[in-house]
């Protein structure tokens, strides 16, 4: 209990400072062409660092960790040596094949911008490339972190990483303009590193050029790759179709897209993630010492179901007036409010989703099923890649509403259907009493939310926030005592 307090704190500093830098980019940047071409450049960035797959072999190498050191203690840290020694060579490799083509990769990504806005992006995102090499190693770092149990450690990087991002953008904005978001984003990664790096030192790892070791199987290890490499070229297509299909969309367009993203991601790493970092780190320990994992189970589930519907709740009720009061201005009108707003809901839902299908997804990876999950998963990408392009070009920005939730209802149907195939799966009743009330609930908050908005007039917005905000804290109340019920007696205890 006291672990995920400290957890959640953290995040919620982090998720402030966050708001306040999303803030000055739409102070400065609103949703100008832009940020829309920073955006295109830091997907790439992103595209290409998920090429190198550290991600979700970081996330593998977690039960390695765990096998290595009940051989030898200390023998985790030879490991990550050998890991981080020959993942330096594969990104070496990506590196300068992306280099030599990236007017090829900016063209395919956004090709409804314009020759100057492609140059543009061409070389901030060669600028940005520094990036994989930092957060390859930062991936492995933090995964080792969380193997220790030494929770809390990224969470303070990320409050880090955001002032840093601020004073970053806030110095540096007058002098060179959209570069200091490039100078910001790597600045703040190089300090992660450097952070990483002496804390590691401190508890005994020494980095070194090994690139074997019999204790552990490096090949079997990376072949995972060969399954996972198919996925990320999987994701890639969804994603390079999505970016595409956006770009020939009204300007404006990707940037409101990206900021909501950018939102949800934060609403999903501070309410969300704790839960699920705890979790597969505790269900990796249980499963090593084949002890009971149903309550573990069972507790970590029921608890998300419950944080996901205080924050649909939340956002159904007040997401417009909070997108208003942080991004309202004359770079930001009431267009890109009512759009933002939208996004909003769709992505609140989609998160809904991904936080279920995450559960049984690192629970299938902890058993050994992450070969046969991400092999599945390349369909669930494929189909998603498919409905971008269709979705998009028939129904334009109406439906790219319905992407970001539908791919991960695609996820999350496969990772459940993954995890069920695995010795004992556990099973979770969703159909029950209290989801059904939970359920009930949201549509209550709707229905407040359509009669209210049409009694109130415009004049009268003070009152219905607060009237708004009433309704959210009484509509919550239910999940809210049944989750930290669940939390203090479940967690705690074991």
């Amino acid at each position: 209990m006291n672990t995920l307090l400290k957890l959640f704190s953290l995040k919620f500093l982090a998720s402030l400072l966050s708001l306040g830098y999303s803030i000055l980019q739409v102070q400065y940047f609103g949703v100008s062409r832009a940020i829309e071409i920073y955006f295109a450049a830091q997907s790439l960035i992103y595209l290409v660092t998920s090429l190198t797959q550290s991600g979700q072999l970081a996330e593998i190498f977690l039960p390695e960790f765990h096998k290595l050191n009940s051989i030898n203690k200390g023998l985790g840290y030879k490991g990550l040596s050998i890991v981080l020694n020959r993942m330096f060579l594969w990104g070496v490799l990506i590196i300068t094949i992306i280099f030599i083509f990236t007017p090829f990769f900016i063209n395919l990504i956004v090709p409804g911008f314009s020759n100057d806005d492609k140059e543009m992006a061409t070389l901030m995102f060669r600028a940005l490339l520094p990036y994989l090499f930092l957060q390859i190693n930062n991936s492995f770092f933090k995964t080792v972190f969380n193997a220790e149990e030494k929770y809390g450690r990224a969470e303070f990087l990320g409050v880090t990483n955001t002032i840093v991002n601020i004073l970053s953008l806030v110095i540096l904005y007058q002098y060179i303009g959209i570069w200091a978001l490039i100078v910001s984003l790597l600045l703040g990664k190089f300090i992660e590193f450097v952070f990483y790096s002496i804390a590691l030192y401190k508890s005994g790892f020494r980095f070194s050029l090994v690139m074997s070791t019999q204790e552990f199987d490096h090949n079997l290890f990376f072949k995972t790759m060969q399954s996972t490499l198919v996925y990320v070229g999987a994701t890639q297509f969804y994603k390079v179709v999505l970016t595409a299909g956006i770009s020939f969309l009204p300007e404006g367009t990707f940037a409101v897209f990206k900021y909501v993203q950018n939102l949800s991601d934060k609403v999903k790493g501070l309410f969300i993630q704790p839960f699920l970092t705890i979790f597969f780190t505790q269900y990796s320990i249980l499963l090593r010492k084949s002890e009971s994992l149903v309550e573990k189970f069972k507790a970590n589930l029921t608890s998300i179901v419950y944080i996901n519907v205080i924050i649909i709740i939340g956002t159904i009720l007040l997401g417009n007036f909070i997108i208003d009061l942080i991004w309202g201005s004359k770079k930001f009108d009431a267009n890109s409010l009512s759009l933002a707003f939208i996004f909003l809901l769709f992505n609140i839902f989609g998160i809904f989703i991904l936080s279920i299908g995450s559960v049984y997804r690192k629970m299938a990876v902890a058993q050994g099923y992450a070969k046969k999950l991400y092999l599945f998963w390349v369909i669930s990408q494929l189909l998603s890649g498919l409905f971008s392009y269709v979705l998009i070009s028939n129904f334009q920005i109406r439906g790219l509403f319905f992407i970001i939730p539908l791919n991960q209802l695609l996820l999350a149907i496969v990772s459940y259907l993954v995890y069920q195939k695995t010795n004992n799966s556990i099973s979770y009743k969703f159909l029950n009493k209290s989801n059904f009330i939970s359920l009930l609930l949201i549509a209550i908050a709707v229905i407040v939310k359509y009669k209210l908005d049409s009694i109130f007039l415009i004049n009268e917005k003070l009152i219905l926030v607060i009237v708004l905000s009433l309704v959210t804290l009484l509509l919550s109340l239910y999940p809210l005592l049944k989750m930290y019920k669940t939390v203090k007696l479940k967690l705690e205890d074991n």
